[in-house]
């Protein structure tokens, strides 16, 4: 099968997959379109970076369309460049936070075995700086809300000891 990204506009169920998208955020989903070698009719792509995610959208969505036979199912994963700069990015950042007086820190990070989005942990719980960081990391970047023990070591490792 011979694939053709396309941006997502032109399926007749696209409305109804982007509903379902909005009203389900931790979800990750992202939308794309494809024109299937010798089909010529556009195919809307569901991508979802967790695999219980992807199931239940492949379970619930296909309810809701006109044409559940021109939807497709797949893991969402960024290319290996993505998750790099991310990653280096938050290294970065947790370099420079204790210099940059920040209240908050990043305790741990590194990309996850599966879906290749970067998980980070910070020292305590920050909704605010999770938040922050999340958008900044572009869909690439998740932050665990609830930091545990075994992070604060790493922590306090890596800063020399010393907080």
């Amino acid at each position: 099968m011979v694939h053709r990204e396309l941006p997502a506009t032109a399926s007749p169920d696209l409305q109804v997959v982007r509903e379902w998208v909005e009203r389900n955020p931790q979800a990750g989903a992202r939308l794309s379109e494809t024109v299937e070698h010798g089909g010529g009719e556009v195919v809307l792509v569901v991508s979802v970076p967790e695999y219980d995610e992807m199931v239940r959208a492949r379970t619930e969505i296909p309810s809701l369309v006109r044409f559940p036979e021109r939807l497709r199912f797949r893991r969402w994963r960024p290319t290996e460049t993505e998750s790099e700069w991310t990653l280096q990015w938050v290294l970065g950042l947790m370099r420079r936070q204790y210099d940059l007086g920040l209240p908050t820190h990043v305790a741990s990070v590194g990309p996850h075995p599966d879906s290749g989005i970067v998980f980070v942990q910070l020292d305590k719980v920050d909704r605010e700086y999770a938040a922050a960081l999340e958008t900044r990391g572009d869909g690439l970047l998740y932050v665990d809300p609830y930091p545990d023990e075994g992070v604060l070591l790493t922590t306090a490792l890596s800063s020399g000891g010393s907080r």
